[in-house]
């Protein structure tokens, strides 16, 4: 199977999640992925989307998300992210303690935490004034 592959810059603010998702599910949709593992995109999109859109740019400020798809064999769905925002690596904190009340939690990681159950690997790479995020989602939740 040839390698698809599609990209796209959208604006970081809350009016481009749903065009962002639906950009993201024509990926999915070439990969294969079906049912919950639609799902699984959607919530990770939403969730690195949001984290760009709500904290990488200085308040006022508008900036883009350029998103890349590909599908590099059947079956498996990748995903590069990619903003000019604040340096931040969001898998730098580790996992939440699901144990604590939700009155003793820290506010955050959550999000992360989901990412990284619902993706078969996820990554993150400062690359001069760009931060970028790669991770993968395949057809079997297995994986």
């Amino acid at each position: 199977m040839a390698v698809a592959s599609e990209s796209v810059t959208l604006t970081a603010v809350l009016e481009f999640l749903k065009p962002a998702t639906d950009f993201v599910r024509r990926g999915a949709s070439q990969a294969g992925l079906t049912g919950d593992r639609l799902g699984a995109v959607d919530l990770v999109i939403e969730e690195l989307f949001m984290n760009v859109a709500s904290h990488a740019y200085p308040y006022g400020a508008t900036g883009t998300i350029h998103i890349t798809w590909s599908v590099p064999k059947t079956g498996l769905l990748s995903i590069e992210i990619i903003d000019q925002g604040t340096g931040f690596d969001p898998l730098s904190n580790g996992e939440p303690s699901l144990a604590a009340s939700l009155d003793n939690r820290p506010i955050g990681g959550l999000g992360v935490f989901l990412v990284r159950r619902l993706t078969s690997s996820v990554d993150y790479q400062r690359d001069g004034d760009r931060n970028r995020v790669r991770f993968e989602i395949s057809a079997s939740s297995d994986d």
